[in-house]
């Protein structure tokens, strides 16, 4: 993985001002900003919202925890984590745009005395062994080719009793990928593996598998719901900002692909907990 170029392909000038502009647009005040004003474009990854409340007690979050989350990118489920579960959350996204929005929305909600995001690798992680209670991954993976290494650097980051949670797309049925998605606009940044790969790596770090499931039908019925929802909005509604302004130009084109290929069996949706 070229990390340059995948910036490229995530990164967007001026993001947070730009995100902040749509919020005015919207009819929203930045200066007076709640979790709910953000909930349509600050969780980027199929289900929202309701996928991050539905992960989280199985993972046993409680507010004694420190949680690391992997590609954090504007930081939605850091804070809902934190909101909900009075634990700390420190977010870690190879994007810096990502980060700089993730920081000024959380500063703006007024909770950063308990979540921080910081520029990095999730091969090659910026903490000491053991720092965190729990390691929380929606939709990131897809773009990191050495899916051991990975596995590796979450088991080390765990303490003692720790655990991993982890929502994914993973490959399927072993039909290339309709390209662009919401991850990758090239193979090159294409990384799906299997399922039963992904597992076997994080069993291999000496994780130990605790809860798995597929839920590509669950997502599959959301996306349907989503276009139906799409489809149905009054022309003279002003549209809340959504994750089409961290997707770009081709926001809706990504999406519609990313849908084909769940429909068509080349991707599957997953997930599951592991501990140390």
């Amino acid at each position: 993985m070229n990390s340059a170029s995948l910036q490229d392909h995530y990164s967007q000038p001026n993001l947070t001002e730009t995100i902040l502009t749509a919020l005015r647009k919207a009819g929203l005040d930045p200066e007076n900003l709640t979790r709910d004003d953000l909930n349509l474009l600050d969780e980027f990854h199929i289900r929202g919202q309701a996928a991050t409340k539905e992960l989280a007690p199985m993972a046993g979050l409680s507010a004694e925890h420190e949680v690391l989350d992997l590609g954090c990118g504007v930081g939605g489920p850091a804070r809902l984590l934190a909101a909900e579960y009075g634990c700390r959350v420190v977010g870690l996204d190879l994007v810096d745009s990502y980060c700089d929005a993730a920081t000024e929305l959380t500063r703006r909600v007024g909770q950063s005395d308990r979540v921080s995001f910081q520029q990095g690798d999730m091969r090659d992680m910026p903490f000491d062994d053991g720092s965190f209670d729990r390691v929380w991954s929606q939709h990131t993976q897809m773009n990191i080719p050495d899916k051991a290494a990975l596995a590796r650097e979450v088991k080390r980051v765990l303490r003692p009793g720790g655990k991993a949670a982890f929502y994914e797309v993973c490959a399927g049925n072993g039909e290339p990928v309709h390209l662009p998605v919401p991850w990758a606009s090239t193979p090159e940044h294409n990384h799906l593996c299997d399922a039963a790969t992904f597992r076997k790596n994080l069993i291999e770090a000496g994780l130990r598998e605790e809860f798995w499931e597929d839920v590509t039908d669950v997502a599959l019925d959301w996306l349907a719901g989503l276009a139906q929802t799409m489809n149905s909005k009054p022309v003279d509604m002003r549209p809340r900002p959504s994750l089409g302004l961290l997707m770009g130009p081709e926001a809706g084109n990504k999406s519609r692909n990313m849908a084909r290929s769940i429909k068509e069996g080349r991707v599957v949706v997953v997930r599951g907990i592991f501990a140390v």
